[in-house]
């Protein structure tokens, strides 16, 4: 279905934005670098109180999770975006997800399902979430990636879904 993992970005970044998403309204930003890697997207919901990150993969679900579970350090909730059928394999595991607050979605059609929810959280390390929510704010308005680069500040320095899997 998708022929690279940026085509499964792409389409998720263009269902995320739309006001009927899961999420409500947001903002988005692609590619957040930060100390420990790179997120494949950022999304800033409503006034800015919560931080979603996404990590998209085509088939290894278990890198995925490892990926979105260090984003739990910054951002207040953490997902995977999967294709369809690699999602509902990765459900089956879904206990691995609950334990590390990560969540499961794919894009279904023309809209994102969750099959597992991550819950709000306060982010441990609170400087890059601020680093995050900068590049989310300095690419609205405008068209294209957002590249954060780390700075030297980052070395010292109510919305949640709630559900249950099927």
């Amino acid at each position: 279905m998708y022929k690279s993992e940026s085509s499964l970005v792409r389409q998720f970044v263009q269902r995320l934005e739309r006001p009927d998403s899961p999420w409500g309204s947001l903002q988005t930003s692609q590619e957040f670098e930060f100390s420990r890697g790179r997120t494949d997207v950022v999304a800033l919901v409503g006034g800015g109180s919560h931080l979603i990150a996404f990590e998209a993969k085509l088939e290894k679900w278990r890198v995925a999770l490892q990926q979105a579970y260090r984003n739990t350090c910054f951002a207040h909730s953490s997902y995977v975006v999967l294709p369809r059928h690699v999602a509902l394999r990765a459900e089956k595991h879904f206990q691995d997800f609950r334990y590390r607050n990560v969540g499961i979605c794919y894009i279904d059609g023309g809209a994102i399902s969750i099959l597992v929810a991550s819950e709000k959280r306060e982010p441990l390390q609170p400087w890059i979430l601020s680093a995050a929510v900068a590049a989310v704010r300095s690419r609205n308005g405008q068209n294209g990636r957002t590249r954060t680069r780390r700075s030297p500040d980052m070395r010292k320095a109510r919305h949640a879904i709630r559900g249950t899997s099927r």
